[in-house]
Parts: C-alpha cells; structure tokens; sequence
C-alpha cells in the first residue's frame, strides 16, 4: 500500500502552516493589490483575471519566503504579488517597454510645461526640455500616438443616466454602396427622361433647373406668355415624377415611409391593368443637398409656382382652369 505524501508545512510568524491555508488567510492582499491597479486600467482588462496573476503571485511568495530574515510576510508578499500581475500585463501589451517609458515622459514633460508656463506648451519647448530636435520630437509623438488603443466596445457615460458603447456614437462617413449605386442609376434615368420630352418641356427644364433663368426670361425664348410656360413646366414636372415613380418602383422602394429601409431588389414588372398612382404632394422634408433641384421637384421638396402636384388647380394635368360664365 502507498502512502501519500503529506503536505508541505510553511514557518509564518513563527507558525506552521500549509499552502493553502496561507493562501485563504491573506487572499485580501491580492484583492487589495489587484484592485489598486485596476484604477489605472481600461474597463476591459477584468479585475478576477488580475486576481488570478496575483495568487499565483501569493503562491511564489509562499515558496520563497523566509521567516527567519524577520521580514513581515505581509510585506514580501505585496511585492511580490504586485510584480506577479504587472508582468501578467506587460505580457499582454503589445506595445514594447521602452515606448511606454518614453510616452510616459512625453506626458510628464507637457504637464510640467503646463504648470510652469500657464499654458499649453510648444512643440519647440517641448523639444528642448527633451533635448530632442524638432524632427526626433515628431518621430516620438508619432510612436506614443500608435500607442491609444481604445475597446469600441467600451461605455461611455450619457447625460440620459445610461451608458452606450463607444461604437454607437461614432459616424460612418462612407457612402452606402448600394444607395449610390441605386442614387446614379435615378440620376441617369433621369436624364434620359429629360431629353425624352416633347422640346418645349424639355426647353423650359433645361433654362430654368441648369441654367437658372426665370420664368420671364423663358417666355422671350419661346415666344409664349408667361402662364402658357408655367404650365408647360407642370406637365414636365409631372412627366418626369411620373416617370421617377416608375423607377422607384422598380428598385423597391416606398417613398414617403421613413420607417422602412430601401430594398434593392427588382419587383417584377407591373401588370397591364394595374392603376398608376396619384402624384405624390409637396413633402416637407429638407434637401440634404445630394439630390439636385429636378430631382427635389419631382420628389414634391420644391413646389410649382402656385400649380398642385396635377398640374392645375382644375386637377387635369397640362389644362388651366376654365371661368365659368358671368
């Protein structure tokens, strides 16, 4: 029959003990240790994992302490838990010692300056407390910048009481692909819908969108009243929505409904007895200043000079109203 071995006893103040009971009895010290470095970590290095480095930390202390040196355990084994989980962590940090040392002296250094001077200091004045050129300060700034890495998961505080995460409040600059896809594929339509009108609409566009003139101006081009051009550009207008519409329909898209996202999948073809519908009114949305001002018209942003999205107010496109007798 074997017998085991019996456990290893530990001289503590004069007291035998074994390992794991030294363990529970100043477990508190690593809590302690790990819990007054955590103050200066990010919130994604997790305090239970410091903990863990810290025992480990506790157990090499137990292994190398000596009671007869009459040094006080407590002290010994602070130290040494410390160094256990400051090497856990430089072991994760993938930037190299001598770079955070020099970052370190880069911040002390602006501090310094700061206090002294009473206000931010120079790149030169900074140099010259480093005794660095101004080409070997921007090298270093340059290697400390390197160094910020922020968690895109990491909350941040809202003025609401509740924390979001630091990817939510970033702003994607970069157009949607699809949506630019979709945007050039309307604009080309488009113009090919404006040179397929009859020539006076097409004149009146082309004066009035591209080349900014007036609706006076446009009567001396055409030899037409003023009225007669006005509602000439109403049933351009109506024309070109019409055909808009279309389009958009085609693509997959609601219009007029923010809660619903645009899908870019082609519908198939309408059905020859399917009702065309009603001209869309004037929206009250705001131009975000991507769409030019046919595109704003035909969408309803920009209304006709006193006609309805019909074309008149008699709700028949292309005719003005008629006066009744007397």
């Amino acid at each position: 029959m074997k017998l085991g071995r019996s456990p290893r006893s530990y001289v503590i103040g004069g007291v035998e003990l074994s390992r794991e009971e030294i363990v529970h009895k100043y477990l508190h010290l690593v809590k302690y240790v790990a819990g007054r470095i955590s103050v200066n970590l990010p919130p994604n290095v997790e305090i239970n994992d410091l903990i863990n480095d810290g025992i480990l930390g506790l157990i090499d202390a137990i292994e190398k302490y000596d009671d007869a040196r009459g040094v006080k355990f407590e002290t010994y084994a602070i130290t040494r838990i410390n160094g256990a989980i400051l090497d856990a962590l430089r072991s994760l940090d993938w930037v190299p010692r001598a770079v955070r040392q020099r970052a370190r002296e880069l911040e002390r250094t602006y501090q310094e300056l700061e206090v002294e001077l009473g206000r931010a200091p120079t790149e030169a004045e900074v140099g010259q407390r480093l005794g660095l050129s101004k080409k070997e300060l921007d090298q270093l700034i340059q290697r400390v910048r390197g160094t910020a890495v922020l968690s895109l998961e990491e909350f941040l505080p809202n003025e609401k009481g509740y924390e979001i995460p630091l990817v939510d409040t970033l702003r994607d600059d970069d157009n949607d692909v699809v949506s630019e896809v979709e945007s050039r594929e309307v604009h080309a339509e488009l113009v090919r819908a404006v040179e397929n009108l009859p020539p006076q609409e097409r004149t009146v566009i082309t004066l009035y969108y591209f080349e900014g003139q007036t609706l006076k101006e446009i009567k001396g081009a055409l030899g037409v009243s003023e009225s007669r051009v006005s509602q000439i550009h109403a049933q351009a207008v109506i024309h070109l929505r019409q055909r808009l519409r279309e389009l958009r329909n085609d693509l997959g898209y609601r219009e007029d409904d923010p809660t619903v996202k645009q899908k870019y999948l082609r519908r198939p073809a309408p059905s020859p007895d399917a009702v065309p519908a009603s001209a869309a009114t004037a929206a009250a949305a705001s131009p975000e200043g991507k769409e030019n001002k046919v595109e704003r018209t035909l969408k309803g942003e920009i209304t006709e000079h006193g006609d309805s999205a019909s074309g008149s107010s008699t709700g028949v496109r292309g005719r003005p109203a008629k006066r009744g007798p007397g």
